[in-house]
């Protein structure tokens, strides 16, 4: 008896460690048209190419939304692709964080649409801050989420808030807030409530 207790266990196991193994067609999510390019749908700030946080830390070099990629690897856990020069980017995922599948998670950073499409309408200004990564009052939503990305749902649980909240680094996060559907001001969060600073840029 005690030991088809431990076979089943062990076949658990394996089940466990295949379904979490389980590897995801970014094309197939995406619903690629044979010849259609994939770019990214917002920036990404990343120190080591190999290991980029999913909450998408504000901290290092840029990679620009519209950037061609292409895709390499997914799972559960980790999503991994490269742009035209060859270069390899890994992002480590973390579904208490983001609280969607992967599925879901590749829908909100790549898109079948290239910069271009993704700006049609907006001010060379805007277009210019969001590249930067900058968010300032005035931006939409839509711009926000370009330049920063969508926020963390463990944090932001829906977009539909009027505050949101994004990381500056590991301890350290700030708030955007908006007004009508545009940001009004940004409030800087620390420890220190003395410290906590607020603009209307």
């Amino acid at each position: 008896m005690l030991a088809r207790i431990f076979s089943l266990a062990a076949s658990f196991l394996v089940v466990a460690g295949i379904a979490g193994c389980r590897q995801i067609i970014v094309a197939e999510v995406l619903q690629q048209p044979l010849g259609k390019k994939i770019y990214l749908k917002q920036n990404i700030w990343y120190e080591n190419p190999k290991d980029i946080s999913c909450l998408n830390i504000q901290k290092g070099k840029i990679l620009n939304f519209g950037t061609e990629v292409e895709p390499v690897k997914a799972t559960d856990y980790s999503l991994s692709f490269k742009t035209k020069d060859g270069k390899k980017f890994t992002i480590d995922y973390d579904y208490s964080l983001i609280m969607l599948p992967m599925e879901g998670y590749i829908k909100q950073i790549f898109t079948l649409k290239n910069r271009a499409e993704l700006t049609k309408g907006m001010k060379p200004k805007h277009i210019k801050l969001i590249l930067a990564g900058k968010v300032k009052r005035g931006l939409t939503k839509a711009q926000v989420i370009l330049g920063c990305g969508t926020p963390a749902a463990c944090r932001t649980p829906s977009t539909l808030n009027s505050t949101w909240i994004y990381w500056l680094n590991e301890d350290s996060v700030y708030r955007v807030v908006f007004r009508r559907g545009k940001v009004n001001v940004l409030i800087d969060i620390n420890d220190d409530p003395e410290k906590t600073k607020r603009t209307k840029k």
